[in-house]
């Protein structure tokens, strides 16, 4: 194995490692001694790669989230402004929070620990949520959209349901026992239409 791809492997151990702890116990409560433990390396050589518990979470992090940030980017660049976009997105985020299950714990943790601003990980989201914005505005601004509602709102909106499902989903699930076949797509496709249709049958 080659010196670089040998580095790279290290990496991997040491941030999956990272990861398991940073979960369970939140970046501020863990030590790099129980990850160094964790990944079978000595602290030293976290430090050389990372340079700090505070950059491997960083890391952590960016891992986590970039992918689904890439393809959410992407979807907003290429596509026009209308339901059909806001309908594939949150098809996009539920799914990625379905497959990725330990992002719901990144993101608990984020927000209990109060990250800085300057983060990279919390960059890739304002990038996001800027991008997310202005495309709203842009569906409101061609008439596809309601304008009498705040764009930023229809955005957090849009990630509280994702969020919410799969916070509470064992709870909900108690009450769904008689439905039967994937109750995660069922959620994603009522949660869908009460998003962009509501639930009222009379026009407000």
């Amino acid at each position: 194995m080659s010196q670089a791809r040998d580095a790279e492997t290290t990496k991997r151990k040491i941030m999956d490692a990272a990861e398991d702890v940073f979960l369970e116990k939140g970046m501020g409560r863990s030590a790099l001694s129980e990850i160094s433990r964790k990944a079978g390396v000595t602290k030293s050589l976290i430090h050389h790669h990372f340079g700090s518990k505070e950059g491997l979470w960083r890391e952590v992090k960016v891992r986590r989230f970039s992918a689904y940030a890439q393809q959410q980017m992407a979807m907003l660049e290429d596509a026009s402004p209308s339901v059909d976009l806001l309908r594939d997105s949150l098809a996009l985020y539920f799914r990625f929070l379905r497959d990725n299950p330990q992002i719901i714990r990144v993101l608990a943790w984020i927000f209990l620990e109060k990250e800085p601003h300057d983060d990279a990980c919390m960059n890739l989201d304002r990038q996001l949520l800027n991008a997310g914005v202005a495309k709203l505005r842009q569906g409101q601004e061609n008439g596809r959209l309601r304008d009498d509602l705040d764009p930023r709102i229809i955005l957090f909106v849009f990630m509280a349901l994702a969020q919410h499902w799969f916070h509470d989903r064992d709870h909900m699930r108690a009450h769904f026992t008689d439905l039967g076949g994937d109750v995660d797509e069922l959620y994603l496709k009522q949660a869908t239409s009460i998003f962009l249709h509501g639930v009222s049958k009379e026009r407000t």
